[in-house]
């Protein structure tokens, strides 16, 4: 049996109110809040920040781990040639997981319904399913990120990386570091959103997108720019050499990454606003 839902006519489709907008919006926050910092969709983004917690303090505390580091400086350089791998398998798969159930997870439980029939309209709920996720999300891994960052200088005692933190440049990496992650939460968010609308099996154009991601380094100058990740690259704070393979190109000028990932993002926004706004939710179908 197919149950279609579709959006009830409201003064809110024909036209804006700011405040209805905003308290649409406060309530959308208030339930998915909730869902995001403590429900099932949680503890995976849990469980993948902080993975990389007990390996990094297990190499702080073994007797070895500042043979072969300079101080606290040679020890920022380790943190900065794994942090694209945290970027890659952590942050990514907890943006897929956490983003794109936001609808698709709703249409499987088949509730998604309920928000559907309200006077509300869909870009409005696009909008608030994704800031809520995005909360949550960039929480947990500036969390996770400060941490590790931490555990990094560990070896070295509070004297030391205290010196490295606040009179050398290690406050200002890690803050560039922290910038980011968020970033990289608000672009992944918003590509996971758009394809669990789009796509009734999304797993498939998530991992070619990841697979796009991943052989960035090899590709040539003008299609690495087609990639999140190049932009968040270009920010690190301490440049990396990916291998002896990589296709080396002229990191994106901050000035033009940050706006370019947040331009990146409105753009992936609207587009799933647009698709919300003429989905029909027929459940027999799913």
């Amino acid at each position: 049996m197919s149950t279609a839902a579709t959006p009830a006519a409201t003064p809110a489709d024909r036209g804006l109110d700011g405040g209805l907008i905003i308290r649409q919006l406060t309530g959308i926050l208030r339930m998915e809040l909730g869902k995001n910092l403590l429900g099932r969709r949680a503890f995976f983004t849990y469980f993948l920040a902080f993975a990389p917690v007990p390996l990094a303090l297990f190499w702080a505390v073994w007797p070895g781990s500042k043979e072969g580091l300079q101080g606290p400086n040679a020890a920022a350089a380790l943190f900065a040639g794994v942090f694209p791998a945290y970027l890659a398998v952590p942050l990514y798969l907890s943006a897929l997981l956490l983003f794109m159930s936001l609808f698709r997870a709703e249409i499987m439980e088949k509730s998604l319904h309920y928000y559907l029939l309200t006077p509300i309209r869909r870009e409005v709920l696009v909008v608030g399913k994704y800031v809520s996720a995005l909360i949550a999300i960039t929480m947990t891994f500036l969390a996770s990120t400060t941490l590790l960052y931490g555990i990094t200088l560990m070896p070295w005692g509070l004297g030391e990386a205290s010196q490295y933190l606040f009179r050398d440049a290690g406050l200002s990496n890690l803050v560039a570091y922290l910038g980011i992650v968020a970033l990289g939460c608000a672009g992944y968010g918003a590509v996971f959103l758009l394809t669990g609308l789009v796509f009734k099996n999304p797993i498939i154009p998530a991992a070619v997108f990841w697979g796009w991601e991943a052989i960035n380094i090899f590709l040539p100058t003008f299609l690495k720019k087609i990639s999140v990740v190049h932009y968040l690259t270009s920010l690190f704070p301490i440049p990396i050499l990916e291998g002896p393979f990589e296709i080396i190109a002229d990191p994106t000028p901050v000035w033009v990454a940050i706006p370019g990932i947040l331009i990146f993002t409105a753009l992936v926004l609207a587009l799933a606003g647009w698709k919300a706004s003429r989905m029909e939710i027929s459940y027999g179908d799913d």
